[in-house]
């Protein structure tokens, strides 16, 4: 294993909360509430057109693969690729009884060769890009993956005010017992680390990576947003 590879392998774990079998319980148990209705419809509004039999669909951040086996199980059949990087995501894989692989590479310095140029139709980047240290070699490296027309569909969190995110974390509006000291520290910690792009900038990403966007929503009560964004024919 590289430097590289294992450097971000620490990050995950402790931007996680440090207990990687924690969070990867946590991946299968927010699977049908990341995955919901609105990002089906979404999913199928943008991302579906462009798909065929024989298509390449790739879950770039992709944890176990649970996206993977529900496009397994519906729809025409594809060829299907995860990307993931966490040992403890990995571990839950279920590869080996659907019909789609997984590569592991570190996504904020992807190797040119993880796939062939204009080779993927449509992508998806659910919760991955706030988990980068930088997303623009990502971005630019998908360009050349995606064939013209191949659609992205990035999901994400987005910065929002730091009183909405205590009281969603809190559930109350105002708090009246003291809190831990250390519990607050990496309470903030996620808040910076999931905090970290507004919506425009993340169109701004887009744009200067050379794609076209076809949509924009905001999801999660303003917390979070879902772009449907190209390379152009």
């Amino acid at each position: 294993m590289s430097d590289q590879l294992q450097t971000l392998r620490d990050y995950l774990t402790r931007h996680h909360g440090g207990d990687g079998s924690v969070a990867a319980q946590r991946t299968l148990e927010g699977h049908a509430r990341n995955h919901d209705d609105l990002f089906r419809r979404f999913w199928a509004e943008h991302a579906e057109p462009v798909l065929s039999r024989g298509s390449r669909v790739v879950d770039l951040g992709c944890g176990p693969g649970l996206f993977l086996r529900d496009l397994s199980l519906s729809g025409p059949e594809l060829d299907l690729v995860g990307v993931e990087a966490a040992p403890y995501m990995l571990e839950q894989a279920c590869e080996d009884d659907y019909d789609f692989s997984i590569r592991v590479a570190d996504l904020n310095d992807p190797p040119a060769d993880l796939f062939e140029a204009e080779s993927i139709d449509a992508v998806l980047a659910n919760r991955l890009l706030h988990e980068l240290h930088q997303p623009l070699v990502l971005l630019q490296q998908l360009h050349d993956w995606l064939k013209p027309g191949g659609v992205l569909i990035l999901v994400d969190m987005v910065r929002q005010p730091l009183g909405s995110f205590l009281t969603h974390k809190f559930g109350q509006d105002r708090l009246d017992e003291k809190q831990d000291a250390k519990a607050m520290a990496a309470l903030f910690e996620d808040y910076f680390e999931h905090n970290r792009y507004h919506d425009y900038d993340l169109l701004a990403l887009l744009s200067l990576t050379g794609y076209e966007v076809l949509a924009d929503e905001s999801i999660r009560s303003g917390r979070a947003v879902q772009i449907a964004a190209r390379r152009p024919l």
